[in-house]
């Protein structure tokens, strides 16, 4: 509800404060405290604010129907509807959710909590059996201790100053000196007062140096004059909601310490003191999570001053929680429980240097005792390690192997002192998110997997072959390691079966072809059929002028080919090449000696990829188009073929700007279309091959972008899989299992050769796939051996 509490209108509805309750329990003697069982959890919220309330759980997302703890506005929204219920009673007041009944006498008292009992009732409110007290003649409430002698502060909130030890460091005397000094505009003769101990400093000792020899009678008369004044301050205990409220806490190696402070035109004043000695649990902690449970707790030590009140400043010696305590840090598990502690108030982290911040000697100057623990988290993380282990990696085995990992042992190491080695950087960066938990080390709530077992979990992780981000999405819910994300992508990389159905490689970037320098030098054919009719379209087009011709066509075999071939070059001239794709009509020996007789250079494309030659390509499309719209029209397909061509030779190509016909035969055709015609034969070249170079760089970036292009990385030697272009059935998978060695590159067009029969192709980059090679974990040589087992010198290891 952090994020949440933003935006929600607090409601206008102020607590009441000891001050403003105090009068109400003149004269009483007889007291009764009544608490509320799951008081906010009574209340219910309308049904067009619950959304508000929603939450992700592992079966969904989920909302209160209930006023759920951590929303900003419950306390005064609660202590208005419950003020409201006990109006008709007379001797009860409330704060939240505690009830004191009072009255002069015992018969008073019983009335008017028989009184307060219906009314509950009636308003089916329910009462925790457990902490409700009856007919006593003193009571806890808001921080004061109420009886028939009257009211005071509870000895808790001052008296924590009498538990102080004897200073044993110079450290110690300096913090100690440090809270001394911050108040003592109170204490009369401060100087003259401290000046026994402050001799001490003058002995230019050490900061952990031992005082013990030093410390005589005149230092701890002094000593217990301090703890006096501190306790006899004339405003301790002074509370006034409307003035600025601070919260110092900090945190030593064996306690905790914190100072309630109110800002007034005067000053500053202490309102209240605490601290606590830490389990032998705690003291392991290292010290950010030291210093967070620091602030918890002071918050909660000082509940009754700080519920419900509309902002107050959280003090700290410790930078990182300024961080660790915003709404989009991900702190480790423990921390981020305590975070959530505290999302009902509204507080703000602010961060002072170790010198100015008063709490200090509260923490440190604390009894060496038991304590009791701030919290059983015991359960907690055994839930968090059973729920993200995978299941077929028993916790023994991740625990054995924790405990003989040496960058744990590192890691371990760091967390506790704050000295992190060099080896463990990639740990170092994530220490406010981990935590150890016996021999595991968590971040978080995932389990941090050992070097030795990550190759099992990941072999675990492919089961089912999920792709690389989905592979990546399983691993995150449940462990991480450094690098993680680059181990999971090698291993799909090198499994055999994910390869072979995988998508291909993306392309080349494309390479445009430059302009001729003049018309019918560079020229490409193809065959577009056959029709419905039995009919073939033979297609000849110019790439410098974009020029083309069709020939209609009912036997396309090399001889009939050639002699169309023979009837246009009559026409206009051999060409210097001509780009044709792969057809037997073009492959065969008869038509390679017509063009070696005609001085023609003859170019295949490249099997299966039609886009080498593109040009004619893209025309062909066209023409289908023109014969689609004349079979829905039935109208003379070849009438209209003769239409499209008289079209499309006189009107300005997309590239060039200028029509075929104008840079072919240097005129324009004249069509239907009236127009003045200049017949002067003007010097084209330059505007054509300047416009044709900007829009073929302007295409090319777009498609390249659109493709994710990429330059051929494959070298000669390297194995390959080549994919397969027709396939028997469904199942059939992407790519040919079977390897093959590159043995020419040029550019996209790639030469391999199959490692079984010794057969060569031609394929472009996409029909190929890399074989990666097997993915090797990050552990030695032996334990790659045992888990993937033996493999037989000489074989090859994709085989």
């Amino acid at each position: 509800m952090r994020c949440a509490n933003k935006a929600i209108i607090r409601e206008n509805h102020p607590l009441p404060t000891i001050d403003q309750l105090i009068s109400n329990f003149r004269k009483s003697t007889i007291f009764s405290k009544l608490d509320i069982l799951s008081a906010f959890h009574q209340i219910e919220i309308s049904e067009s604010s619950r959304h508000i309330t929603t939450f992700i759980a592992s079966k969904g997302l989920y909302r209160y129907k209930r006023l759920m703890f951590g929303i900003s506005c419950a306390p005064e929204h609660f202590q208005k509807i419950l003020e409201r219920i006990l109006l008709p009673c007379d001797g009860v007041v409330n704060f939240i959710d505690d009830i004191v009944v009072f009255g002069a006498n015992e018969s008073d008292h019983n009335g008017r909590l028989k009184q307060v009992l219906e009314v509950l009732k009636h308003n089916n409110v329910r009462l925790n059996d457990k902490k409700c007290i009856f007919g006593i003649k003193n009571v806890t409430f808001l921080g004061h201790q109420l009886s028939a002698d009257g009211v005071k502060p509870l000895d808790k909130y001052v008296k924590v100053i009498d538990s102080f030890r004897r200073p044993d460091t110079i450290e110690e005397i300096q913090s100690l000196l440090g809270l001394v000094n911050f108040v003592g505009k109170w204490i009369p003769n401060l100087a003259t007062i401290t000046d026994p101990i402050r001799k001490l400093l003058r002995l230019k000792l050490g900061k952990n140096s031992n005082i013990a020899p030093y410390w005589k009678s005149e230092q701890d008369r002094a000593f217990q004059k301090i703890k006096a004044c501190l306790n006899n301050i004339s405003t301790l205990g002074f509370y006034d909601p409307r003035d600025k409220t601070q919260v110092m806490a900090d945190a030593s190696p064996v306690g905790l310490g914190a100072v309630l402070i109110q800002h007034d035109s005067r000053g500053p004043r202490i309102i209240a003191y605490g601290n606590k000695s830490l389990t032998d649990t705690e003291k392991r902690y290292c010290q950010t999570e030291k210093e967070a449970l620091a602030l918890v707790w002071a918050v909660e030590h000082f509940y009754m001053y700080l519920y419900g009140k509309e902002t107050f400043d959280l003090i700290t010696d410790h930078k990182p929680l300024e961080v660790i305590f915003g709404p989009h840090s991900k702190p480790c598990p423990r921390i981020e429980r305590w975070v959530l502690r505290l999302q009902s108030y509204k507080y703000r982290i602010v961060y002072c240097t170790g010198k100015s911040n008063i709490a200090d000697p509260l923490s440190r100057l604390c009894q060496k005792s038991t304590s009791v623990p701030f919290e059983e988290d015991v359960n907690y993380i055994q839930k968090v390690v059973e729920y993200s282990r995978p299941v077929a990696l028993p916790l023994s085995d991740i625990e054995l192997a924790s405990s003989e990992d040496d960058d744990f042992k590192l890691v371990k190491e760091g967390l506790l002192s704050g000295n992190w080695d060099a080896k463990v950087n990639g740990y170092k960066v994530f220490e406010n998110e981990l935590s150890m938990h016996e021999n595991l080390l968590l971040r978080g709530s995932k389990i941090v997997i050992p070097t030795k077992l990550r190759h099992r979990v990941l072999e675990a992780a492919h089961e089912g072959h999920p792709g690389i981000v989905a592979m990546k999405s399983r691993l995150r819910t449940k462990v991480w390691w450094p690098k993680i994300d680059r181990d999971a992508e090698l291993l799909v990389k090198a499994c055999r079966g994910c390869t072979l159905v995988s998508a291909p490689n993306p392309p080349n970037p494309m390479k445009r072809r430059e302009l001729p320098v003049q018309a019918w030098i560079d020229v490409a054919v193809d065959f577009l059929g056959p029709l419905p009719s039995g009919h073939y379209l033979f297609v000849i087009i110019d790439y410098y002028s974009r020029y083309k011709e069709i020939k209609v066509m009912t036997s396309i075999t090399a001889t009939e080919t050639i002699k169309i071939l023979k009837e246009i070059f009559s026409r206009l001239g051999n060409p210097v090449t001509l780009t044709a794709d792969n057809g037997k009509q073009f492959a065969c020996a008869e038509f390679k000696t017509f063009c070696s007789e005609y001085g023609i250079r003859m170019y295949n494309t490249i099997p299966y990829w039609p886009q080498q030659n593109g040009e004619v390509e893209r025309q062909n499309r066209d023409i289908l188009k023109r014969l689609k719209i004349s079979q829905l029209e039935k109208t003379d397909w070849k009438d209209d073929l003769l239409k499209y061509l008289s079209m499309y030779n006189s009107t300005p190509h997309s590239t060039t700007g200028k029509t075929p016909s104008e840079l072919f035969f240097k005129r324009q055709f004249r069509d239907k279309i009236p127009s003045l015609i200049d017949f002067e034969n003007s010097q084209i070249d330059s505007d054509v091959r300047d416009k044709d170079r900007e829009m073929k760089t302007i295409g090319k970036e777009v498609q390249d972008r659109k493709r994710k292009a990429k330059e051929n990385e494959l070298e000669l030697g390297q194995k390959v899989y080549v994919k397969n272009l027709v396939k028997d059935n469904k199942l059939t998978p992407n790519f040919n299992p079977v390897p093959h060695t590159v043995v020419g590159t040029k550019g996209s067009e790639i030469n391999v050769r199959n490692d079984e029969t010794g057969q060569e192709f031609r394929r472009n980059i996409i029909h190929l796939k890399k074989v990666e090679g097997e993915w090797k974990v990050c552990d030695k040589g032996e334990e790659n051996s045992d888990m993937n087992g033996e493999i037989e010198e000489g074989e090859d290891k994709m085989d």
